[in-house]
């Protein structure tokens, strides 16, 4: 059963490096890298359930695949390890993920950041012409 269920979580595993691979467009290290960007990403919602977890499953998943014995053997894997990399999994693919969630709301923030910029800068020329006016009218 503990050799099933190795298989199983490395299958998981699997699955879930490539699909991050392919959201950071690198070739290997794909969970890594969402380690990596979620270490830096520090408000990400969900970033406090997610990092722990990713960590412990790379260390898993490298045990595994690098001690022989540990894939005949028991390993620390459960089902329920199983279950929540491949919900992750499929968050990752529908972009509800600690990352996509981040760099959604961050990209939103510049957004009106952006805004309320060219929104002062327009109140700013709208004053600078008014007074202009003003001191021409006045002038006259």
């Amino acid at each position: 059963m503990s050799k099933r269920l190795n298989e199983r979580f490395l299958s998981s595993y699997i699955e879930l490096e490539k699909t991050c691979c392919e959201k950071f467009g690198v070739p290997t290290g794909g969970v890594t890298e969402y380690i990596n960007r979620l270490n830096n990403a520090r408000f990400a919602p969900g970033r406090d359930e997610a990092l722990p977890r990713l960590v412990r499953y790379r260390g898993i998943r490298n045990k595994i695949a690098h001690e022989i014995s540990v894939l005949r053997s028991g390993s620390d894997a459960t089902k329920a390890d199983i279950t929540w990399i491949k919900k992750f999994n499929r968050e990752v693919l529908r972009r509800k993920d600690p990352i996509s969630t981040y760099l959604r709301h961050a990209r939103r923030l510049a957004r009106r950041r952006r805004v309320k910029r060219y929104v002062t800068f327009g109140a700013f020329i709208l004053l600078v012409m008014l007074i202009i006016v003003l001191l021409i009218l006045f002038l006259k």
